[in-house]
């Protein structure tokens, strides 16, 4: 999968997730919603967003902390 992926923006990232899935994932992680309140994720320049193949699918995962967070359709 990792071989394979290219990187995407954060804005392509979210048209093919669900959005509440993310957003409790940033809550999870220590990101907060709004950015007065400290860091989120869609400025944390160690995040980055990828679309790839995984057992013939289409996956849109981010990599934080070096670990892959991964979204697939059900």
């Amino acid at each position: 999968m990792i071989d394979q992926s290219r990187q995407i923006t954060r804005a392509t990232f979210l048209k093919h997730v669900n959005r509440q899935d993310i957003y409790s994932i940033e809550t999870d992680l220590g990101y907060v919603r709004c950015k007065r309140q400290g860091l989120v994720m869609a400025d944390d320049w160690a995040v980055s967003y990828h679309k790839s193949k995984l057992h013939g699918r289409t996956v849109y995962y981010f990599m934080h902390s070096a670990i892959e967070y991964v979204f697939a359709q059900a």
